[in-house]
């Protein structure tokens, strides 16, 4: 059997043959795999960094997100103010019977609609700005799947709320004024602490008398379940009974307090 007689050239091109397998079998198992590691790791830290950046942002805008919130509420507290939680045929009377005294503004006949559904419609216009960044938006959206336990429980206790609703009722009047004692009366009805509208107005003038004649509709609103109470209107004067069956007398007349 010949043997192969390698010369010292060839030996030396034969171990720089086998190093540089070897250096490329090293690369393929073992570098390349840690590349790929290093990779990850880094598309991992990209991530971890854009989310860093979302919070950033989403604490810069915290500030501005809290006085928008603040604001709305003043702002609700500012709308439950002007409406009382209740209206009953007693503080229907009571107001009439407040223009009159206070007016040159007589009313001769009262029709009484009360407890009508208010539908209400959003004010799309509305200018408020309560959002964050669209960024942040995505980061709030994850947040808010992680504690949907928490909403859960949060949305039962509020089904267990009772809704806050509105209603009006509508008063229809005939009157007689004069043009002052008109102007007079929308001045009250204007500044009135509670929510009343004049939804329908008739007028013309009695040429006998001078006198304005004429029918109008008062709306009063109501917004329920707020937390206000009910105030019953206090009449300072009241007559209780007749000093016979006949009639002969109208009665005697008591102060209230």
């Amino acid at each position: 059997m010949n043997k192969i007689k390698l010369s010292d050239s060839d030996k030396r091109l034969l171990i720089i043959f086998l190093a540089i397998l070897m250096v490329a079998a090293s690369y393929f198992f073992f570098f390349n795999k840690s590349m790929s590691k290093a990779s990850d790791i880094e598309e991992s830290n990209t991530k971890d960094q854009m989310q860093v950046q979302q919070m950033e942002q989403m604490e810069a805008a915290l500030p501005q997100v809290r006085e928008n919130m603040k604001n709305l509420k003043q702002k609700q507290a500012d709308i439950i103010a002007k409406y009382p939680s209740d209206i009953k045929t007693e503080k229907v009377i009571w107001i009439l019977q407040d223009i009159e005294d206070h007016n040159d503004y007589h009313i001769s006949d009262i029709t009484f609609a009360m407890s009508n559904p208010l539908q209400i419609t959003p004010d799309v216009s509305d200018t408020t700005d309560t959002s964050v960044d669209e960024s942040s938006s995505d980061t709030t959206e994850e947040t808010t799947n992680t504690e949907t336990t928490d909403d859960s429980s949060t949305d039962t206790a509020t089904n267990n709320v009772p809704a806050v609703t509105g209603y009006y009722a509508s008063i229809g009047v005939k009157y007689d004024a004069t043009y002052e004692g008109l102007k007079d009366m929308l001045a009250y009805v204007n500044e009135y602490s509670d929510r009343i509208t004049i939804t329908d107005f008739s007028s013309s003038v009695d040429s006998e008398t001078g006198r304005l004649t004429g029918e109008m509709t008062f709306s009063m609103y109501v917004i329920t379940n707020t937390g206000k109470d009910y105030v019953e209107p206090k009449f300072d004067m009241m007559l209780k009974g007749v000093q016979n069956i006949f009639g002969n007398n109208a009665g005697t007349v008591s102060g209230t307090n």
